[in-house]
């Protein structure tokens, strides 16, 4: 089945968890990029991919979260970009399963705005440009995800809509405030989705930042704004830090029961993101083949 067939029928569509902390476990070095495991250690990519596949997600997404030029450049493997999407595509194509989606997956570029960085729209857009188009050809579907200010996601929607036609997912991290949920850039709820309402996009999607409990809340009112599908993929809690290690402690139980309720509320995709496992969505899984 396509995206899009999925899209239209009545079933839930599951998604993977978290892969920085399932790379953390496997001695990820603090203040490494994943993303040029994909080139270093690609057999720990494949793995992670496969263990998702084989736990029940419908698609996975690329190990490219961080592979824009912008973002690369920090790590001086701006001029690598092409040889690491490359080799994530080979590395989720060896662990897909017949009948399963890929989804190449954008992150923020790190760059922010005035007055807070120096970036432009046209380096926003040159960045995802480019890492839209090596994606492109390796992919069923673009998640373009935790992305905190909305003039940056909209113009990565635009660049890649410039080079595909493909299905694309647009996913804002918020926090929980006093006042609602709002970016970190002060956009709230119902302004992000109204207007990604209005941009080229399939489904609109919250992800990172919240636990369950919290984007269970988010969700509830987010299906009174949008007639759009949703997509949601939160963290296992809140994360606990010692000394250099970070934890997510929140029981697969509760998250669970949170990923239930979503279900019946109305969301179309669900899936995990810091501090989630294959066992998270192994136990997803069995919620929904029981509805």
């Amino acid at each position: 089945m396509s995206f899009q067939d999925w899209l239209n029928d009545d079933s839930v569509i599951l998604f993977d968890g978290g892969m920085g902390t399932e790379l953390i476990k496997r001695g990820l070095t603090l203040g490494k990029i994943p993303d040029v495991l994909n080139i270093e250690q690609p057999e720990i990519i494949s793995e992670i991919h496969k263990s998702y596949y084989e736990a029940g997600s419908n698609m996975c997404q690329t190990n490219t979260f961080g592979s824009t030029p912008l973002n690369l450049e920090r790590y001086d493997l701006d001029n690598q970009i092409e040889e690491i999407i490359r080799k994530a595509l080979i590395n989720i194509k060896k662990a897909c399963p017949p009948g399963k989606l890929i989804v190449g997956d954008i992150g923020p570029t790190g760059e922010f705005r005035p007055p807070v960085g120096n970036a432009t729209s046209k380096d926003w857009h040159e960045s995802f440009t480019t890492q839209a188009m090596l994606l492109e050809k390796g992919v069923d579907l673009f998640h373009i995800e935790t992305i905190s200010d909305i003039e940056e996601i909209t113009t990565a929607i635009k660049a890649v809509r410039e080079i595909s036609e493909k299905p694309i997912i647009a996913s804002i991290t918020y926090k929980k405030t006093k006042r609602g949920f709002f970016t970190i850039m002060g956009d709230s709820l119902e302004k992000c989705i109204k207007t990604l309402d209005n941009e080229k996009v399939d489904v609109i999607g919250a992800n990172c930042t919240l636990g369950s409990n919290d984007m269970l809340l988010l969700l509830k009112e987010a299906v009174e704004i949008t007639n759009k599908p949703l997509s949601v993929k939160p963290n296992a809690g809140q994360p606990r830090i010692e000394g250099s290690s970070t934890y997510y402690d929140q029981p697969i139980e509760e998250f669970v029961d949170d990923i239930r309720q979503m279900i019946n509320i109305g969301v179309k995709l669900v899936g995990g993101c810091c501090g989630t496992s294959p066992e998270t969505i192994r136990s997803i899984r069995k919620i929904i083949d029981s509805f």
